[in-house]
């Protein structure tokens, strides 16, 4: 049978309401001698409290909520495939779990799915995927109940936690080494156009392009999605430049191995026709051929700085001194990239 708080108040010979009080570290109005009865009652019982009933009593649930904003067009695709979100969601569950947090992790496409998940789940800290600032998020705001971390985003809200990369600064670093690579003809694969995160991107790859006096080709910019099918269709259409483009940069690692693929489809070898630069330096970085060069943003890191940022707010109450933080960037060599000289 199961036990009950009433029935491990009666087996204690206390009130219902001071075993309410050993459970939730309530222990200033409990004496250590029926804090150890309790607990040992408790062990013996194999009791497990109800933690629904818990957090309508206590109004703290321990649950997190991870959000990933995406468009009504993109709902069909699962974002958990995606493996720059999956890194990020294992990065956050690990050290949520690991601090005694419990993880909620939904798609929304629009305030709607906001309200209707806040209504029905008590939790107490919300961090969000690919935040839509001019929308969603922007309107959320307003009415949050609760601290919020964010990625990636080009507005520090007031109350907000913003972590961030130095997107500006990748583009540069992975198009830079091309060109140390006696590359000149480069081209850019992302879909760029009302995406602020893309564009500083893009905007890297144009300055490292002026610094070497190399002229900027707008026929070199492929607009495809970041992904892999977008890479596999930019590969192909690199390929039908006939040799003229002999390295691309990326956004995204996923990306980066459409390109390859693509690219082979249409005959070319890698790197010996086309080297190819990544971005993120996900795992999968070591299971391309050739092993795939990239941009490292630490997303591991990244990820548990702004759940560390979000727990200690949590905690304390207070809004961290540091709450907006750009991260460093790094290129790290592998294997996709071949010289010229």
């Amino acid at each position: 049978m199961n036990m009950t708080l009433k029935d491990i108040a009666e087996k204690a010979g206390v009130s219902m309401m001071t075993v309410s009080n050993v459970i939730n570290g309530k222990h200033n109005r409990v004496s250590a001698q029926t804090i150890e009865k309790v607990n040992q009652i408790i062990k013996e019982c194999d009791y497990v409290p109800n933690l629904s009933a818990r957090s309508l009593t206590s109004k703290t649930s321990n649950i997190i909520g991870i959000i990933i904003s995406v468009t009504k067009q993109e709902n069909e695709e699962s974002y958990l495939e995606n493996p720059y979100v999956s890194t990020m969601i294992g990065a956050i569950e690990r050290e949520l779990r690991y601090n005694g947090y419990y993880t909620m992790v939904r798609s929304v496409t629009q305030k709607e799915d906001l309200n209707l998940l806040l209504r029905n789940w008590n939790v107490n800290g919300i961090i969000f995927l690919y935040p839509d600032s001019d929308n969603l998020f922007h309107d959320f705001l307003s009415a949050a109940p609760c601290p919020i971390a964010i990625f990636d985003n080009y507005k520090n809200y007031d109350g907000v936690i913003n972590v961030c990369s130095d997107d500006d600064k990748g583009l540069y670093l992975s198009t830079k080494y091309a060109i140390n690579h006696g590359h000149s003809n480069i081209a850019f694969v992302a879909d760029y156009e009302g995406n602020p995160l893309l564009t500083e991107r893009l905007n890297g790859y144009k300055r490292a392009l002026e610094e070497n006096n190399i002229p900027f080709r707008p026929e070199y910019v492929f607009s495809h999605s970041p992904n892999y099918e977008g890479g596999i269709a930019a590969g192909k259409k690199i390929a039908s430049f006939s040799g003229a483009i002999t390295a691309v940069v990326t956004t995204a690692d996923i990306c980066a191995a459409g390109i390859i693929e693509g690219a082979r489809l249409s005959g070319l070898r890698i790197p010996i026709d086309l080297s190819v630069v990544g971005y993120d330096n996900l795992q999968l970085c070591q299971f391309t051929s050739p092993k795939l060069t990239s941009v490292s943003q630490n997303v591991r890191q990244k990820a548990l700085l702004a759940t560390r940022l979000l727990l200690e707010q949590i905690r304390t109450g207070e809004f961290p001194a540091s709450p907006h933080v750009v991260m460093d960037v790094e290129i790290v060599e592998r294997q996709s990239v071949i010289s010229l000289f």
